[in-house]
């Protein structure tokens, strides 16, 4: 444009009018061209190559009629876009993630954001996980491929290949060790790569090639004191002989019950509260695999999210490195949300029990489930105790008098 206005300024004087009119028309048509770039120059190459990508529509099967987001050139959307990319939608990280989402979906509509969920599976899969989890079919796309994961060059474990040196009956040994729940595939060409994406798979769960999965794992059985509770209080696990529920004090494993020593501790994440989540949504997978899982060959592929506003610019991005590590903030995993649906929302959208981090309720650590396990000694203690008051000439007034300040001390400090 420069070289444009210096060219126009050394001949203005012997231009004719004609001329003087043809090269206003071009400054002008240059001047809404530079325009043009500055406007969609910001778009995200992540926005285009999902809105460009072969979506499929899951309520058919069949490839979506219109890409899943607006062109950013045509002016016309003034929504942003929260794309969630799941890895298989039979997955731990899957199911997880969306009880948050779909948590989280009228404050979204309310901050004009539209939601929109891709993950791996086809038509089979895809209803029966809106049915587990709640999620609208009208949000969820799927990829049977993986195809988009491919595009968008999504993590998908370390990266190892099968031994050359590992034979066909190795790796069936393989299959059958770990118990792999579609067991050895029946198309022999087909054993080697299957081998290949479970390989990646379990390293991963392993932590190897997966920052932050070893972390979660434990988070998930260790508790949290700065995550909000995760199991309500009518929630009921069944897994075989195990039972777990209402809530996260009950528990039965076959003929022996017990409640956990912190069944009466609120506001946080309570010890294995999240893994008893992870159980569920285990026992969903595994009791319909072959419903959930249409494509083992992409079991390693891991998600992503993206914010897009309305121009196409990306506003927050985050992609999986791992296994259930689908948020940069897992024990508050849509804290990213909380400038557009209020960060109270964001950061406890379950609506449960939470103390934000603050104060710990008394009684928490080694003694109290030290105090908890001497009960199966009560038999003697109440034997001997009896036997104290026999020889001390105790009255049973006496009795009721030191039951009530036992109670009423443990009451007021538990």
């Amino acid at each position: 444009r420069k070289f444009l206005l210096l060219a126009f300024a050394k001949s203005f004087p012997t231009m004719w009018p004609h001329q003087l009119a043809n090269v206003a028309a071009t400054l002008a048509a240059v001047a809404l061209s530079a325009q043009h770039v500055s406007a969609f120059s910001a778009v995200s190459p992540a926005y285009e190559t999902i809105r460009t990508s072969p979506l499929f529509d899951p309520a058919t099967g069949q490839p979506s009629s219109s890409p899943i987001l607006p062109d950013p050139s045509s002016g016309g959307n003034t929504k942003k876009s929260l794309v969630v990319i799941l890895p298989q939608l039979g997955e731990f990280d899957s199911s997880e993630y969306c009880e948050y989402l779909v948590a989280a979906k009228d404050k979204l509509e309310e901050a004009d954001i539209d939601l929109k969920v891709i993950g791996i599976g086809n038509e089979d899969a895809a209803a029966e996980f809106c049915t587990f989890t709640g999620l609208s079919k009208d949000v969820l796309w799927i990829d049977p491929d993986a195809t988009l994961h491919s595009e968008l060059g999504l993590h998908a474990g370390p990266n190892w290949d099968v031994p050359d040196w590992a034979s066909d009956d190795l790796i069936k040994f393989f299959f059958k060790a770990f118990l792999l729940p579609e067991g050895i595939p029946d198309d022999p060409d087909m054993l080697r790569p299957i081998a290949r994406s479970w390989l990646n798979y379990l390293l991963m769960c392993a932590g190897i090639g997966a920052p932050g999965t070893l972390r979660e794992i434990l988070r998930g059985y260790f508790g949290d004191y700065k995550a909000p509770e995760c199991f309500r209080d009518d929630d009921v696990v069944k897994a075989g002989f195990i039972t777990i529920g209402p809530g996260v004090g009950p528990t039965q494993l076959g003929p022996l019950k017990y409640t956990q020593w912190f069944s009466d501790e609120k506001g946080y994440q309570r010890p294995v509260e999240l893994a008893t989540v992870r159980l569920k949504n285990m026992v969903e997978v595994l009791t319909k695999w072959d419903i959930y899982v249409s494509n083992p060959l992409a079991i390693d592929k891991r998600g992503c999210t993206f914010l897009f506003d309305s121009d196409g610019s990306e506003l927050y991005s985050y992609k999986t490195r791992g296994v259930l590590t689908y948020s940069e903030t897992m024990p508050r995993p849509l804290t990213f949300l909380g400038p557009y649906i209020g960060d109270d929302f964001a950061k406890n959208p379950l609506g449960l029990p939470d103390n934000g981090g603050g104060d710990l309720k008394k009684g928490r650590g080694v003694l109290k489930p030290a105090g908890k396990a001497m009960g199966f000694l009560s038999v003697l203690f109440k034997l001997e105790n009896k036997l104290q008051a026999k020889l001390l000439g105790a009255e049973e007034t006496d009795f009721a008098a030191a039951r009530k300040e036992i109670v009423d001390t443990i009451a007021s400090d538990k």
